[in-house]
């Protein structure tokens, strides 16, 4: 395949799959011997082609690891290699310019819906959901957006009477049998009915998911040793897939994200319990798809005696017990850490205007606090919070579009992006 069609697909389709990725300029010399797609040393470079017999491989680089196999479900490796599986049979009629866009234009919902099937998960039956959800997003329901969640999962073969997913979803009512939170209509993986489901909340478990589909991304672990997929549609029109308790891609803003979540607790870098960076990202996962926005610092043991310092008024610590705020999130929090409060909570937390501030220990210092920020700063407000509590331990802004974006004091780039 020519290098420069390779390199603008990849650019347009790829690279926004991963956040803080891009292509290096220079590709690497390749053989037919080589594999189609290569994790190389270092684990922060994806070597890719689309052809064996192609003589060269694009870079796709980023500043943090990508993840490897026994650190996540899928790999982001694996997502690549579903974009190369897809690209495979549309490169002879991508060599046809008027062809190329009309090809493309949904080439990213095949990534997707190839990175989440095998043989019995199967893509088409896969592909007919996120259409059928993204159909959604653009539409409303008696003036309302739409949310509505389905499920796939594995189910011994049922008689033509059963009515599969491309039937029901021909239906308007189709729309409001499920509400995309905590009720599913759950097909089998041809797409025939199965029942519906009225979900339980589980605030223990499934931390990489938003608080509010959490009912959703337990359903997809019920069934163990078998696979089972999940598609969610929330009010603000994005499509969230699903598959082991955790929430693996979501389209957004028009563009599908691709998620890795163990990996980004290990870019945090503080504190060194790892119950309280779950309990960290999950908030800001939450905060994402709530679109609250947020910002939390995390003041590590050797910077313990100087968030005070960072923090401008009194009124805001909250074992001080100065002002209304203070004395309420004093006796709202109690005396657990903040890793050890019901999820509900810690979300209503950080959804407080300021930043959230705890100690490497989770004990809360701070709510809604205002910072001091650094004269001259260029960043906006809560970018520059999450800054300056970076150079306390780990700052993590959520930004209102939903991006979550972590700072640490040993680095002058972000440690993290996602989204």
């Amino acid at each position: 395949m020519d290098q420069g069609l390779l390199r603008e697909i990849a650019a347009e389709y790829l690279v926004p799959l991963f956040s803080g990725s891009t292509l290096e300029e220079q590709a690497e010399n390749s053989s037919a011997q080589a594999q189609l797609v290569a994790l190389l040393p270092g684990a922060t470079s994806i070597a890719f082609k689309a052809d064996r017999n192609d003589d060269y491989r694009l870079i796709l680089t980023r500043p943090q690891p990508f993840a490897t196999a026994k650190q996540t479900i899928v790999p982001e490796i694996d997502v690549v290699r579903a974009f190369v599986k897809s690209l495979e049979p549309m490169i002879p009629s991508l060599r046809v310019t008027s062809l190329k866009h009309d090809l493309l234009s949904t080439f990213s919902r095949r990534i997707v819906a190839k990175a989440m099937s095998s043989i019995e998960e199967r893509e088409d039956t896969l592909l007919l959901g996120i259409d059928q959800l993204t159909k959604w997003a653009s539409r409303k329901y008696e003036g309302s957006p739409i949310a509505a969640a389905i499920g796939f999962r594995r189910h011994p073969p049922q008689d033509s009477s059963v009515p599969l997913l491309s039937d029901i979803s021909g239906h308007d009512f189709s729309a409001v049998l499920s509400n995309g939170y905590d009720t599913l209509l759950a097909f089998d993986f041809a797409g025939r009915f199965i029942s519906h489901h009225a979900l339980s909340f589980d605030d223990e478990k499934y931390p990489y998911c938003p608080l509010r589909q959490a009912p959703i991304a337990s359903w997809t672990t019920k069934d163990p040793g078998k696979r089972r997929v999940a598609l969610c549609l929330n009010r603000s029109g994005e499509v969230l897939v699903f598959r082991d308790g955790q929430l693996l891609f979501a389209r957004r803003s028009g563009r599908w994200r691709f998620l890795t979540q163990k990996p980004v607790l290990t870019q945090m870098g503080t504190p060194q319990d790892t119950k309280i960076r779950e309990a960290v990202y999950e908030t800001c996962l939450g905060a994402s798809f709530a679109r609250t926005g947020a910002c939390i610092g995390i003041v590590s043991s050797s910077h313990a005696a100087r968030w005070q310092e960072v923090v401008v008024r009194e009124e805001d610590h909250v074992k001080e017990g100065k002002s209304v705020k203070s004395r309420t999130m004093a006796r709202k929090i109690k005396t657990k850490k903040f890793h050890q409060r019901d999820r509900r909570l810690r979300q209503e937390l950080v959804s407080i205007d300021g930043a959230t501030v705890l100690s490497h220990e989770a004990e809360v210092l701070a709510v809604g606090a205002i910072l001091k920020i650094t004269k001259g700063s260029e960043s906006g407000g809560r970018l520059a919070a999450a800054k300056a509590l970076g150079e306390l331990g780990l700052g993590v802004k959520v930004s209102q579009d939903g991006a979550i974006t972590g700072f640490r004091l040993d680095r002058e780039e972000p440690a993290f992006q996602i989204m």
